[in-house]
């Protein structure tokens, strides 16, 4: 019923039913972020595992599930099926601690060693620990400043 109301009637019937704010940001925000969000997926796909991983990231679990029952593309569903069964709980196996053993100074550059690395996971060129750290090197050589 909720699925197609627009923000005005939505916060009507939060209020109507006395919604707590949690319900009441999921019905009246979160939920017309997920909408964008699918058509988004529907009109880009296929795309790569780090940007579905960075589309998705944000959502409640309850976002998710309500973003696959309202698509009817195929392709989108799969795709966010991807994200929620295999993408959203990967993580790398490299720490600040192995940069730093890299010669590194702690700082920004570190977040974005780890965050190119984690990219290069989700997408599946980086399957163990040692091409992490292999990806890490190469990546610091390549973005050295002269």
């Amino acid at each position: 019923m909720i699925q197609n109301c627009d923000a005005d009637r939505s916060r009507e019937i939060c209020t109507r039913f006395e919604l707590t704010p949690n319900f009441h940001k999921l019905f009246c925000v979160e939920r017309f972020e997920a909408q964008r969000c699918i058509l988004w997926l529907e009109r880009n796909l296929p795309v790569a595992n780090s940007t579905l991983y960075r589309r998705l990231t944000g959502f409640k679990t309850e976002l998710i599930l309500f973003m696959m029952a309202l698509t009817n593309r195929k392709a989108a569903k799969k795709a966010i099926s991807h994200y929620f069964t295999d993408l959203r709980r990967m993580d790398i196996h490299i720490r600040g601690r192995d940069l730093k053993k890299m010669g590194l100074a702690p700082g920004p550059v570190f977040r974005e060693i780890l965050q190119a690395v984690f990219d290069a996971r989700l997408d599946g060129r980086l399957k163990t620990r040692k091409d992490e750290i292999d990806f890490a090197r190469g990546y610091v050589k390549s973005h050295a400043t002269p």
